[in-house]
């Protein structure tokens, strides 16, 4: 805890920074173990979903209107309706973190290189590697990122639900391994929290208003920019 009382954010990140690295490494070396979950996984995935137009529908949707393209938009809608009430630190963070991310999460799919599952009749071609997802990258990113600007937890929840269900989306239409999504995930939360807490350096982890001295000020509680 920090003397303000809020906890201290570097351990959760520096837990996700390992957990990232060590499945990328996972990955990279082709661990056994891993590598038949991730088949095991993703054929029965890809199975509960082929040839059924109706789950079809559902997780294309799904994929579609979590797809990066939307997520980066909500981050800049987001950013400027901050910049608009004023609150310029969050405003402008949300805005340099939908560029960020549109540039960090495609440059870490050169890194392994990694190629999709491969299916006799797939549901959808892309040409691009597989690791990490970059639906679950942008997914995670603008879920964590709203969710430390709402600091709700009906919205934390709703917006972690809308990351798992994009990243379930990419796994269920055979885009990718399970372990393509967790690492999109895991890069995601990653890009959000650490940008945060370096934006907002000397703010308050927790608490969405800070307390005021001065004249007149004594008692009342003003919120962060």
């Amino acid at each position: 805890m920090t003397r303000s009382g809020s906890p201290r954010p570097w351990p959760a990140i520096g837990a996700t920074a390992v957990a990232l690295a060590v499945l990328t490494v996972l990955v990279a070396t082709g661990w056994s173990p891993l590598e038949r979950l991730d088949e095991w996984l993703s054929t029965h995935a890809f199975d509960a979903t082929h040839g059924h137009d109706g789950r079809t529908a559902v997780w294309t949707a799904v994929t579609v209107w979590g797809g990066p393209e939307p997520m980066r938009l909500l981050l800049l809608a987001a950013g400027v309706v901050a910049l608009v009430v004023r609150r310029w630190r969050t405003g402008a963070w949300l805005i340099v973190l939908a560029v960020l991310e549109g540039v960090v999460a495609p440059a870490s799919k050169d890194f392994l290189a990694r190629p999709r599952p491969a299916w006799p009749d797939p549901i959808t071609v892309l040409a691009s590697t597989s690791y990490p997802s970059g639906h679950a990258t942008a997914a995670a990113t603008a879920a964590v990122a709203i969710a430390l600007v709402a600091r709700r937890t009906a919205v934390t929840c709703s917006c972690l639900l809308v990351a798992v269900a994009v990243a379930t989306s990419r796994v269920f239409l055979g885009a990718h391994y399970p372990s393509d999504v967790v690492a999109g995930l895991l890069l995601g939360a990653l890009l959000a929290s650490t940008t945060y807490v370096l934006a907002m350096a000397g703010r308050p982890w927790t608490d969405g208003t800070r307390k005021t001295t001065g004249p007149g000020l004594e008692g009342h509680r003003v919120r962060p920019s």
